[in-house]
């Protein structure tokens, strides 16, 4: 999973929106759900397997995860915990630099995670190439465009950076339908696995907003 993108504003507001590219055979839920772990409640569609999720807003941070690091890895399992709930583990830490700098990878499956920071407007990118952390301060940066290393290429990857840079109409409608645009179908590289739902978090000001739409099989 995936393909991410992120618009923001000098005022701090952002349209943050995500392809899920996941095995069409791995359950999730139809709609969004508000549910409490660490004292902090948390909104977003929830992940049936491992009971987490990939993508969600709290009152403090906004955090979506894709599949693998810089390079593509081999899939070994069993892993010692379900990113789907590596994602959740920000939600006991006060700031993201604190949540990397303390929590425990070893035993993860690689994986790039986004975080912002609604309070500070911080944007970092945590990178977990199972060996080591690297982290990206992407705070400056007005447009942020990810794709997952496992599933696409050098080139897509450009690919969908360039389609984002040239969008003229940058609102969440036009946005949402260039993701919907790009979204992975049936194919035969990767035979189960396709873009199961776009999420889309809206945030201006105080307010967020977050749109799930489940693409029908």
């Amino acid at each position: 999973m995936c393909i991410v993108s992120i618009y923001s504003e000098p005022s701090g507001d952002f349209i943050l929106t995500q392809n899920r590219d996941e095995s069409v055979l791995r359950p999730s839920s139809e709609t969004i759900e508000t549910r409490e772990v660490f004292g902090e409640k948390f909104t977003g569609p929830v992940d049936l397997v491992s009971n987490g999720t990939w993508i969600y807003y709290s009152q403090q941070y906004v955090c979506c995860i894709l599949n693998g690091a810089y390079k593509k890895h081999s899939h070994r399992p069993p892993y010692r915990k379900s990113r789907g709930l590596v994602i959740l583990d920000l939600l006991q830490f006060k700031s993201i630099q604190s949540f990397i700098d303390t929590i425990d990878l070893e035993g993860i499956e690689p994986f790039s995670m986004i975080m912002i920071d609604r309070n500070s407007r911080e944007k970092k990118i945590l990178v977990w190439d199972e060996i080591q952390k690297h982290t990206e301060d992407l705070s400056g940066e007005s447009l942020i465009v990810r794709s997952s290393t496992p599933l696409y290429t050098e080139e897509e990857k450009a690919t969908h950076k360039k389609a984002f840079q040239n969008l003229l109409e940058k609102t969440p409608k036009s946005i949402f339908q260039l993701q919907d645009q790009i979204k992975m179908l049936e194919n035969n590289k990767f035979p189960t696995v396709q873009s199961t739902s776009i999420t889309q978090i809206i945030a201006a000001g105080k307010d967020i907003n977050l749109k799930f739409c489940p693409i029908l099989k």
